[in-house]
C-alpha cells in the first residue's frame, strides 16, 4: 500500500515543532514527506518554556530573556548565587510556535494540518484524523492520554501552577536573578513553592507552583499569589499577563510502547524529567538521538531512556508523594548542603557517580532507603 508521508508528527507542541526542526536542518531528511497534526491554532502565549544550559542550543535564537543569578529559599534559608557556566532561559511559546511554523512552511517537503487524530493503526501505520486518514512509514506521537495508564508502579504526580506576569508601579525586582524556588510559603501537607522570573526592574511572572495535590480553583491560586506579593511589599500592580498548566511528574516507562514504527516523545514518551518537570532541554536531547537512530537505520525501538537518573527519579517521586508536604526539607537539604551549581549539573543529568554520592549524603538518606527498600520488597523497579 503506498504511503502519504514517510513521517507523521502528531501534535504541534514544543516537542513535535522541535523534531520537526531538527528534520529540516538536515538536509539528510530533504527528501521525507513529512506531516504535522496539531488540532489548536498554537499562535497564543499559552505557557513559557524555561531551562538552563551552558551552552548554544536551536532556541537561543527566540529566547526572551536569560538570567545569570538565581536565589533558592524557604523559611529558615536562603541562599542567592551565579549560575556560570550556566544560563537560565526561557522562552515564550508564541515565539516557538511563530518561528517554528515559519520554518515549516518555507519547507517544500513539509505540510501542516489542523485537525484532531482520532486513532493511530500502530499495525498499518495509519493516523486517523476528523479530516481524512493518512499512511505512512513512522509515526511520531506526543499525544498524552494518561487515562490509559494504571500508575500504581510509578505514580503521577501533577506538577500544577497559575502564574501571573505582573508590572509595578515603581522599580522593584532585580532582573538578572530569578528565585528557582521559595518554599518560604505555607506547604499545607502538600509541596508548594513560588517561582519568581523578573524580566525588567518593574515587571515580573509570579508562578504559585504545587508538586502532587489537587488541582484548584483560579482563585485558590490567585488568592496566595495576592498574598505573597503583599508580603513582598507590591501592592500596586497591573496583571498583564496569566498562564496556567499541569506538567505530569512520573517514572512510568512509556518509552515501552516505541516499536521501529511509532515514537512517543514529549510528556508523552517520558521526556518530562520526572523529579522537576522540565521537559525543553530534555526533548532537544533525546530528538539527537532520534535523528542519528535514523540516519544510521538503527532501530527505533531500541531507544529507551532508562538510566540511573531515571532510578534516582522512581525514588525521589516516591519520596514526594509520602512526604505529606516534607517535599520542601528535600529540597532545603539539597540546596543547604550542596553547591547549587553540582545541583543544577545533577538534575541536568550530567554527575559522575561519585558527585552523585556526595549529594544523597548530604540529605536525610534514610528517606531514600526506606523508599528504596518499599520497591525492592513489592518487585517494582
Amino acid at each position: 500500500m503506498e504511503k502519504d508521508y514517510d513521517y507523521i508528527i502528531c501534535g504541534g507542541g514544543a516537542s513535535g515543532l522541535l523534531l520537526s526542526n531538527a528534520l529540516i536542518s538536515d538536509r539528510f531528511f530533504d527528501d521525507k514527506k513529512v506531516l504535522i497534526i496539531e488540532k489548536e491554532a498554537k499562535v497564543d502565549n499559552d505557557k513559557t518554556f524555561s531551562f538552563w544550559d551552558n551552552q548554544s542550543n536551536v532556541l537561543d535564537r527566540i529566547v526572551f530573556k536569560s538570567w545569570e543569578k538565581a536565589e533558592f529559599k524557604d523559611s529558615e534559608f536562603s541562599s542567592s548565587f551565579n549560575l556560570s557556566p550556566y544560563k537560565y532561559k526561557m522562552v515564550r511559546s508564541d515565539r516557538l510556535y511563530s518561528y517554528m511554523r515559519k520554518k515549516i512552511d518555507r519547507a517544500s517537503n513539509f505540510n501542516y494540518l489542523n485537525a484532531t487524530v482520532i486513532d493511530i493503526d500502530k499495525v498499518n501505520n495509519k493516523v486517523k484524523t476528523d479530516h481524512g486518514d493518512f499512511l505512512c512509514t513512522i509515526v511520531f506521537s506526543s499525544l498524552y492520554e494518561p487515562k490509559k495508564y494504571d500508575f500504581n508502579k510509578y505514580p503521577l504526580l501533577n506538577q500544577h501552577f497559575l502564574g501571573w506576569t505582573i508590572e509595578t508601579e515603581n522599580d522593584f525586582f532585580d532582573e538578572n536573578k530569578i528565585r528557582f524556588m521559595d518554599f518560604s510559603i505555607e506547604q499545607h501537607k502538600e509541596t508548594r513553592f513560588m517561582y519568581v522570573l523578573p524580566f525588567s526592574k518593574n515587571s515580573a511572572l509570579f508562578e504559585y507552583t504545587f508538586f502532587g495535590g489537587d488541582i484548584m480553583k483560579n482563585s485558590e491560586y490567585e488568592k496566595e499569589i495576592k498574598k505573597y506579593l503583599k508580603n513582598e511589599g507590591i501592592e500596586n500592580f497591573k496583571i498583564v499577563e496569566r498562564e496556567k498548566g499541569v506538567i505530569p511528574m512520573t517514572c512510568y516507562p512509556f518509552f515501552n510502547e516505541n516499536t521501529d514504527h511509532f515514537i512517543k516523545i514529549g510528556t508523552s514518551g517520558g521526556w518530562t524529567k520526572p523529579s522537576t518537570g522540565y521537559t525543553v532541554k530534555n526533548s532537544i536531547e533525546k530528538i539527537d538521538l532520534i535523528i542519528k537512530h535514523l540516519k544510521q537505520d538503527k532501530p527505533l525501538s531500541k531507544i529507551k531512556f532508562k538510566n540511573r537518573f531515571w532510578f534516582y527519579d522512581v525514588l525521589f517521586l516516591d519520596v514526594l508523594v509520602d512526604s505529606r508536604g516534607k517535599g520542601s526539607k528535600v529540597f532545603s537539604d539539597l540546596f543547604r548542603n550542596n553547591d547549587p551549581l553540582l545541583l543544577f549539573k545533577f538534575l541536568g543529568e550530567k554527575t559522575n557517580i561519585f558527585e552523585e554520592i556526595r549529594i544523597f549524603i548530604s540529605v536525610n538518606i534514610m528517606t531514600f532507603v526506606r523508599s528504596l527498600f518499599k520497591r525492592i520488597s513489592n518487585f517494582s523497579i
